[in-house]
């Protein structure tokens, strides 16, 4: 931690980490660090430099008028102060999220790996005549039902397990003097695991469309084996949608104590969108709907396959809206403070 970090610390730890204060606290910063420059390059020490940087801004209500906060100022001098969130509750937070990491990696696993039972019994079952037993389409449609209804459950019990750091994910805190370095020691120690788990995600997701391309090329016309690359694709993407969520406990876990922005879950099903989280919840079985009528309809299953990765890039976009939604949310709040 910076000498300046330790400053604004100090500065805004009584007053309540709003959205508007959290961004006047990071454009401050970026003030102090750009005149602590300034002051360096005119031949001042470090120490000198952030000395007079301090020196110069004094309290947070002299350099309220500059940052536009003299409102917030007001109506938190005369609103109840966040509870303080110590050490001990903090570090049961943390444990809480590590012990928990495996239900959202494994629920959004299932999300995207709900279609491929379907896709391997169609496939096994087609044999030469190129159309699929009924039973393998029974059986298919049922176990995506039940992958996706048990990805919501296992989402559902995360946040169940959570519900009593509600306060902390949503930042209605005053952090603790011990907490920060807590949170900053737990990113530091988590840095090599979450970039390696990044790394090898990316890698699966790289080399994902491997088995649709080799499927398609290498197969005889008529031959199942497309459904079989797509099965492997979607695989390879839950694999490595797991380990990044697996790994990113710590992130989300870090940015919640520090209060830092932009790091809520991504995944259309936790959005904070109402008309997102429907879409969400029905994608993958409307998704195998479409895929089943236009197959039965045209007979032509060696084609219809298209549908997943078809429906694979959609629900990325899905994932974009509901990024894009928040973000929207977010700066339509700051606008209104």
């Amino acid at each position: 931690m910076t000498v300046i970090d330790s400053y604004l610390d100090t500065l805004f730890a009584p007053y309540p980490t709003t959205p508007r204060l959290r961004e006047a606290r990071r454009e401050l910063r970026a003030m102090m660090e750009d005149k602590q420059q300034d002051l360096m390059a005119d031949g001042l020490s470090e120490s000198q430099a952030v000395g007079q940087v301090i020196a110069e801004f004094g309290t947070l209500e002299e350099a309220a008028p500059v940052l536009g906060i003299d409102a917030e100022l007001s109506q938190a001098a005369a609103a109840p102060t966040a509870p303080v969130l110590d050490i001990d509750r903090a570090r049961r937070y943390v444990e809480a999220m590590q012990r928990t990491r495996w239900m959202p990696a494994t629920g959004l696993a299932l999300f995207v790996l709900c279609a491929a039972p379907l896709l391997l019994l169609l496939a096994m079952s087609s044999g030469l005549s190129g159309e699929p037993a009924t039973w393998a389409v029974a059986v298919g449609i049922t176990a995506v039902l039940v992958l996706v209804a048990l990805g919501l459950l296992l989402m559902t019990l995360q946040d169940l397990q959570l519900k009593d750091f509600e306060d902390i994910g949503e930042g209605e805190f005053t952090p603790g003097p011990q907490v920060r370095p807590f949170a900053e020691d737990l990113r530091r120690r988590r840095r090599r695991p979450v970039a390696l788990a990044g790394g090898a995600a990316i890698g699966l997701w790289i080399l994902c469309a491997l088995p649709v391309i080799l499927s398609g090329l290498l197969a005889p016309q008529g031959s199942p084996a497309p459904l079989y690359g797509v099965s492997g694709t979607l695989a390879m993407v839950a694999a490595g949608l797991a380990l990044w969520t697996s790994a990113g406990w710590s992130d989300t876990a870090v940015s919640a104590l520090l209060q830092e922005e932009g790091e809520e879950d991504d995944s259309p099903e936790r959005s904070d969108s109402a008309a997102v989280r429907v879409i969400a919840a029905i994608y993958w079985p409307l998704a195998t709907a479409v895929y089943l009528a236009w197959s039965f309809a045209s007979n032509d299953w060696g084609i219809t396959w298209l549908v997943w990765p078809v429906a694979g890039v959609l629900y990325a976009g899905l994932s974009g809206l509901g990024v894009a939604l928040r973000r929207d949310e977010g700066a339509a709040k700051a606008r209104a403070h």
